[in-house]
């Protein structure tokens, strides 16, 4: 990506947010100089500038109420110079620190805290004036304020008409914004920064699109190397043939416990030796034991970008370079922009904005829809069973629908009322779902009982249900020793016309002396289930039966191709008498997955669709179950398409294609952070449809599924509660927050329209907001109370109707909970938060928020 994409990048999401509340941001900005202007400085007294639970002094001013423009919130509070204390517990003075009952301050502020406000309100003073003189050299000299404050308050006092300033108070996300690399000052930054504002775009908006472009760069990178000590160079190579990184997880400094830690995804460079330079990597798998010897570990990747030159660093060393002596080695924050310009653009071409995009690497179908804004339903057209294969992946938050869009396409696209099929294709589809799964003597007995109850063994291998049996377990020859086998192994005990003495569980055969089979012993009582199965085939269907055309999977980690395409399965005795073989040991046989299976009944009908649906899609492993298959399902690779391939499969050796009429049809929850690490090859070979929380006021004509809050509301005697204005804010404020893929979807609120209107719905409203809401926002945000009641709009209500409080008091003090000597500041401690039961039975809780 360049430069200029992530500045329009950045516009975009600033043009959006300036509607939302950019405006109210200024007119805060003027209520603080209204309130504090330059003149009241001078004679601003020490409560007024700092009292324990006021909420109009100065610093809370400064802190709080300015926090959404530069935040400098957390921390100390000596970083004000002086702070009042809740607490008077006594406290010992040192050089450095110093207390009385009502206050602590810097020592070397003065002897009381009257005496260290006064000086504090000088140096503030001083801070103004330089601030209104656009001195930025001269604020990155003074050292008397702490660094992030003293420029909080020389943005707000800057001259607004020509700023100076930005609200970016970190050298980092500046530094990296104008591409510096020479480790300048935050006055340097400052000004080169500025200089880069557009005309016409306000300082607020300006400072989003940096932060914005920080959010994107903002990586962590790590260093890895595979040293010449340690690996021969046919060791190097055949770790890289395989895609994986290697290392002890001895290493020391932490490095062997860092690359064990470091999540999927992580993002690394690759190094060979101490100069040569890989590749770009993302993580794929966590640490697994390693060939190389005891203690080694490996780890999976893919890779991002290839070194496009010789790859030989020679620059400077610093821990994370390849010519430092280090194996696995973060780049830090204050890297980046060095990493970027020296390392990452020399040697790979990119920047770091683009390398974001490919660890996320969204298709282009899915980035269309999110920079549109745009909600994709389920078209309402069925499929036209002449076209390709359809690969197709519906993603979204929890919540949204994705289930119950699915079984709608599943209904219309791929079942059908048996009375409204062939009888071929009804039978077809029985046999290849239910017969082709028996064991051998349950086939050969369901055989023998659609014969009329006698039949020699040629008729019974002839026989559809027998072939179908033996394609399935992959026999192409000895099907009617199998038989033979099959039938003298189950005969009865006192059977005069067979000799064999090995019985295998049921007895139900016995042989006449023409060599035709018929049923014998415990047949009755063994055989009605495969006797209704029979005659389910035989009988006309029931008006509600259903044809179904369609598989449906999970997948998870343990999920594996033996599962989806074909694998060896164990099997008693009694299924592997293929030869009449008395053996008592344990046989294996290559089995059908359930994609295969799907295929093998699809080629039969060729003129209707099959889908495999697959649930959690993100979950499994791609490469280990699909194997071979990944190639195969591609559109034009598929039987009769024009590039089709075909492969013989690993155990089977058979030979395999997709057939046209397959679709495979995945869904995937983005809320749990796995998008951005699904399979690249699955990324390509498949569409994504997005389905997000619908909220809109009105339904959409062409989707009669839409809009399904709309005019939903709970009655109380306190007024009307809008849930889909409701369930709207919410969502817009987790946007800012978070992003959009945690977002609360609609379907945790339909259930509330079969309810009755009143008490009923209302108590259903604030048990779906006790048991699945406020749950889901405590993992959402890490139990991060602050953006939690951001997100309620507790910050503007009410106390009696806050899902969560703030409150200031401890209950005990800091010494009592944890001894004299602490050292934990009574002002970084104060915040404590709550959830309150009372305000889910209070509707102003539920209006308040929208």
């Amino acid at each position: 990506m360049s430069n200029y994409s992530v500045y329009k990048f950045s516009v975009k999401k600033m043009d959006k947010a300036v509607h939302k509340d950019y405006q109210k941001q200024y007119g805060i900005w003027n209520d603080f100089l209204e309130r504090w202007p330059q003149e009241k400085l001078a004679t601003m007294t020490l409560d007024e500038y700092v009292l324990a639970g006021n909420k109009d002094t100065f610093t809370y001013w400064i802190e709080s109420v300015l926090d959404g423009m530069g935040s400098i919130w957390g921390g100390s509070a000596f970083k004000f110079g002086v702070f009042s204390r809740a607490s008077s517990e006594e406290k010992q003075n040192d050089s450095k620190l110093s207390y009385s009952d009502s206050h602590g301050w810097y020592s070397a502020l003065g002897a009381i805290a009257e005496e260290a406000f006064n000086k504090t309100r000088s140096f503030i003073l001083m801070v103004v004036d330089m601030a209104r003189e656009g001195d930025l050299a001269a604020i990155d000299a003074f050292d008397q304020l702490g660094e992030v404050y003293k420029w909080k308050i020389a943005f707000h006092y800057q001259n607004r008409e020509t700023p100076s300033i930005i609200d970016v108070f970190l050298r980092a996300p500046l530094a990296v914004f104008v591409s510096d690399t020479s480790g300048s000052n935050m006055g340097a930054l400052q000004q080169a920064t500025i200089a880069k504002k557009p005309n016409g775009v306000g300082i607020l908006e300006f400072g989003a699109m940096v932060w914005d472009e920080w959010s994107v760069k903002n990586l962590e990178i790590w260093k890895l190397s595979h040293g010449g000590s340690d690996f021969t160079e046919d060791e190097r190579e055949a770790y890289l043939s395989r895609h994986l990184v290697v290392m002890d997880g001895a290493t020391k400094k932490g490095q062997g416990e860092n690359f064990q830690k470091a999540p999927l995804g992580s993002l690394f460079f690759l190094c060979h030796g101490g100069e040569k330079v890989v590749l770009v990597g993302q993580l794929t798998s966590t640490p697994t034991e390693c060939d190389k010897g005891v203690g080694w570990l490996q780890r999976s990747y893919r890779v991002l970008a290839l070194a496009t030159n010789d790859g030989h660093y020679q620059g400077k060393k610093k821990g994370w370079t390849p010519n430092y002596n280090s194996t696995f080695m973060q780049v830090g924050k204050h890297d980046l922009s060095e990493f970027e310009s020296l390392f990452l653009q020399p040697y790979f071409g990119i920047d770091l904005a683009e390398l974001a995009m490919r660890s996320g690497d969204l298709p282009e179908v899915e980035q269309a829809v999110r920079a549109e804004e745009k909600m994709m339903p389920i078209s309402n057209e069925p499929l036209n069973s002449a076209e390709d294969g359809i690969n197709r992946i519906y993603y979204g938050p929890p919540g949204t629908g994705k289930t119950y869009k699915l079984n709608q396409l599943i209904r219309r696209d791929y079942e059908s009322a048996a009375a409204l099929v062939s009888d071929e294709e009804r039978v077809s589809s029985i046999i290849s779902n239910k017969i082709a799964h028996l064991k051998w003597w349950e086939g050969v007995a369901a055989a023998l009982y659609d014969c009329g109850g006698s039949a020699t063994v040629p008729e019974l291998a002839a026989h559809s249900f027998i072939q179908e049996i033996a394609k399935k377990k992959n026999r192409s020859s000895g099907v009617k020793q199998t038989i033979w086998g099959t039938l003298q192994h189950h005969t009865v005990l006192d059977s005069v016309t067979v000799n064999t003495k090995l019985r295998l569980g049921a007895a139900i055969f016995d042989k006449s002396d023409d060599s035709k089979w018929h049923f014998a012993g415990d047949w009755e009582e063994l055989g009605a289930e495969l006797r209704e199965l029979v005659d389910t085939i035989k009988a006309k269907p029931q008006s509600n039966e259903i044809v179904k055309r369609h598989q449906f999977v999970t997948f998870h980690q343990s999920y594996g191709y033996e599962e989806f395409v074909e694998g060896l399965r164990p099997i008693l005795d009694d299924e592997s008498s293929l030869n009449g073989s008395e053996s008592s040991d344990v046989k294996y046989e290559i089995r059908p997955g359930s994609f295969m299976k799907l295929c093998d009944l699809a080629r039969k009908t060729p003129d209707k669709r099959f889908a495999i649906i697959i649930d959690e899609i993100n979950r499994g492993n791609i490469s280990k179950i699909f194997g071979e298959l990944i190639t195969l399902i591609e559109p034009d690779k598929r039987e009769g398409a024009e590039n089709a391939v075909e492969i013989n499969l690993a155990y089977s050796g058979q030979s395999f294609s997709v057939p046209a009429n397959v679709d495979i049809i995945g869904t995937m929850n983005t809320a749990d952070r796995s998008l951005a690490l699904l399979d690249t090859a699955l990324r390509r070979r498949f569409e994504f449809v997005p389905l997000f929380p619908d909220t809109r006021a009105e339904p959409d004509a062409k989707d009669p599924c839409s809009a399904p809050l709309a005019g939903l509301v709970v009655t109380t005697a306190d007024g009307a509660i809008d849930i889909r204005q409701l369930l709207a804010r919410i969502n817009e404020r987790i946007e800012v927050l978070y992003d959009r893929d945690h977002s609360i979807g609609h379907a945790y609120f339909t259930s509330l329209k079969k309810l009755a209107d009143g008490a009923v719905r209302f108590d259903a409203l604030a048990s779906i907001f006790r048991n699945r809401i406020l749950p889901l926002l405590e993992e959402y945000f890490f139990e991060d109370w602050h953006k939690i009641r951001l997100v309620l709009g507790d910050n503007q209500k009410p106390a009696s109707a806050q899902f969560i409080t703030e409150s200031e008091d401890h209950g005990s003090s800091l010494a009592e909970l944890f001894g004299n000597d602490h050292g934990i500041s009574d002002f970084a401690a104060m915040q404590r938060y709550e959830r309150q039961e009372s305000a889910l039975l209070n509707p102003a809780a539920y209006t308040g928020i929208y």
